[in-house]
């Protein structure tokens, strides 16, 4: 979920801060004065592509930061941080930014870890959702639209084991494929270059854990350093340290005992704490001497550690299972000359797998076409709420035959960890026409309208956080900018939507109102945003209704009563994307 955004030197922008909130926030202001802009610097902060004319006039760059909260971590999520190196706070946040330099350089961040722009369009697919000219819609990538239509089917289960008997069939095949001609060559050499790699390696047990707290060391070795100089100051430093004063106290207590032998045990009581913080400072000099803070060594077990890393990635999650892999191609070799008796053993082990995975294959690919006729209708009747009835929705699944695919349907088809299945989301916009492609539709409000539809029959399918609509309103007037209104608000129920609009029966809606102002300074453009709450708030759906007089500012309050008043509306809007 999308926390704060700054924005600084991006066109008419000179230097913005805006915080966001959950629910529903509505965007509003004149023509021009820079609303699409927001959007366009989450495009960039998605890995968006960016060109130097986004600088503003001037600067010598343009930078974005977003700082987005983290609540639920999805597996793939965490795998796509992990791989990169990305470490994530305790309070859960990551803080993104993008510099566009004038010379056409971009720098990104993650976190202050300076990542390829390329990473952050993957954060991006996790994070954010904008509907904005079709910059970065990740309803029109094909293989999103699939896992759309399997979440919402609830088969993402089945689909797993699918991918593991699929993974096993193709294990099974490339054995057989090193295995063909009678010739054991081309596996002894697999195995042989296997098992170099990984005694090359000379890995031990544990290591990857061990380098790993090395590693954070090598990173803080200086802060380290200064905490443990500053306690080993206190403890011994001078007269007035803490062992200078024990040893005071001894001195004086012993003259105190010379007078009252009861106090003896104190005496040796205290001088025993003053030999213990000695042994104390003694270990802590010791272990200050043995801070390692050299950048070669830093170096030596960053390069260690990426090692192990593409051993385990490639052989197994764990060393122990890198170290299974090399007895197990140890194995392989020494029973190399029963290859013609593993061979025949392989074929029938191959021939039962690809039936198993054909037959869960069908399974899957009927139980997607459920999911799209029922998945059709529900967007078809969003798209009649939303004031765009002549449009209509289908979900094209297709499959390819291939002579050595997966058997279903009496047939042969090729075959991905997914299944058979090639998942299409399909559109038309106009009775008669034929149904194309989603990112063939026409572009502007119509298609964010579309996309709208989409997330409201969606909301339990996607888990994108956060959505941002621009121009969803083109086009809209009437009752429909008062449905597409209600559905937003529906929509934010479980994630955070962000919406740009011109028109105060959606803006009435927002849990959030900002205005967006261009004014001129020193013949300068300066775009500045402002949250609106109480009178100025309806001043500005009055000035969106067409004027600030008295008739206009109670129509201005009976939008944002109405808008109140009906919440409670929202439960029923909400029943359409719920699926038994």
């Amino acid at each position: 979920m999308l926390w704060e955004l700054h924005v600084k030197d991006l066109a008419v922008i000179d230097d913005l801060q805006v915080s966001f909130r959950r629910g529903l926030t509505v965007l509003s202001g004149d023509e021009g004065a820079g609303k699409s802009l927001l959007a366009d610097a989450l495009c960039l902060l998605a890995g968006g592509r960016a060109n130097t004319g986004v600088i503003r006039r001037g600067a010598p760059k343009a930078v974005i930061e977003g700082i987005f909260g983290i609540e639920t971590e999805s597996d793939e999520l965490a795998l796509l941080l992990e791989t990169s190196g990305v470490e994530i706070d305790t309070d859960h946040t990551l803080i993104i930014s993008r510099e566009v330099h004038e010379q056409g350089r971009n720098v990104a961040r993650v976190n202050g870890r300076a990542v390829p722009v390329s990473l952050l369009r993957e954060l991006g697919q996790h994070l954010i959702d904008i509907h904005s000219q079709m910059e970065h819609l990740s309803l029109l990538n094909s293989q999103h639209q699939m896992n759309l239509l399997d979440s919402y089917g609830e088969l993402l289960a089945l689909r797993g084991m699918i991918g593991v008997k699929i993974n096993e069939f193709r294990r099974s095949t490339d054995e057989l494929k090193l295995l063909a001609g009678d010739n054991p060559e081309r596996e002894r050499a697999l195995l042989e270059y296997q098992v170099k790699e990984i005694e090359r390696a000379n890995i031990q047990p544990g290591e990857d854990q061990a380098l790993e707290q090395e590693r954070r060391i090598l990173q803080r070795a200086q802060e380290l350093r200064e905490h443990c100089h500053t306690a080993h100051s206190m403890l011994y430093a001078d007269d007035c340290s803490a062992i200078g004063l024990t040893h005071q106290a001894v001195k004086a207590l012993e003259r105190a005992a010379a007078i009252d032998p009861a106090l003896q045990p104190r005496v040796e009581t205290i001088r025993a704490a003053a030999m213990e913080l000695n042994e104390a400072v003694r270990d802590l000099s010791a272990y200050v001497d043995r801070v390692d803070d050299s950048s070669e060594r830093f170096q030596q077990v960053e390069e260690r550690v990426t090692l192990l890393h593409q051993l385990k990635r490639k052989y197994g999650p764990t060393l122990e299972q890198v170290l299974q892999s090399l007895n197990s191609a140890k194995d392989k070799l020494e029973t190399i000359d029963s290859l013609e008796e593993r061979r025949q053993g392989l074929e029938k082990e191959n021939r039962r797998l690809q039936a198993e995975a054909g037959s869960m294959a069908e399974k899957l690919s009927r139980a997607r076409e459920e999911a799209a006729v029922s998945l059709a209708a529900l967007v078809n009747s969003e798209l009649v709420e939303l004031g765009i009835p002549r449009a209509s929705f289908s979900v094209s699944i297709a499959r390819e035959e291939r002579e050595d695919g997966l058997p279903a349907y009496h047939r042969s088809y090729s075959f991905t960890q997914q299944g058979i299945d090639r998942v299409q989301f399909l559109a038309s916009t106009n009775p008669g026409e034929l149904m194309r492609p989603l990112a063939d539709i026409a572009s502007g409000g119509e298609t964010c309208r579309f996309m709208l539809a989409l997330k409201s029959a969606l909301r339990t399918a996607d888990a994108i956080p956060t959505l941002v609509f621009d121009e969803i309103d083109a086009g809209v007037g009437g009752r429909n900018a008062n449905v597409v209104g209600k559905k937003l608000a529906a929509l934010s129920r479980n994630r955070q939507v962000i919406c740009i609009t011109h028109l105060p029966q959606i803006a009435c809606f927002g849990d959030s109102h900002y205005l967006v102002v261009k004014d001129m300074i020193s013949d300068r453009s300066i775009t500045s945003i402002e949250h609106l709450q109480g009178d100025r708030r309806v001043q500005e759906l009055a000035a969106m209704l067409g004027g600030a007089n008295k008739p206009m500012l109670e129509s201005a309050r009976e939008l944002l009563m109405s808008a109140r008043d009906g919440q409670w509306d929202l439960d029923e809007m909400l029943e359409p994307g719920t699926r038994s």
